[in-house]
């Protein structure tokens, strides 16, 4: 789990760079970065749940499923104009 983790945080902060420096348009690099995130929330809310913390891994699910909600009304917002 730590090394998904490493990877998922690494390519979160990957295209946050890309996105800032203009490497990237960031209407391509905030939706691919917002969802990193979140799969590096479930990770840690998977961990926590192994740990036997149930509070705090409820805490990462639900930070993890709203940064899918935000990322999927961005991608929606770009696609249709909403």
């Amino acid at each position: 789990m730590e090394k998904l983790k490493l990877i998922f945080s690494a390519l979160t902060i990957a295209f946050g760079i890309l996105g800032l420096t203009k490497a990237i348009s960031t209407d391509i690099s905030m939706p691919i970065m917002f969802v990193n995130l979140a799969i590096t929330m479930f990770i840690t809310a998977k961990e926590y749940k192994d740990k036997q913390q149930k509070g705090t891994a409820v805490y990462f699910t639900l930070l993890g499923v709203f940064l899918l909600i935000v990322t999927i009304y961005n991608v929606a917002s770009l696609i249709w104009g909403i």
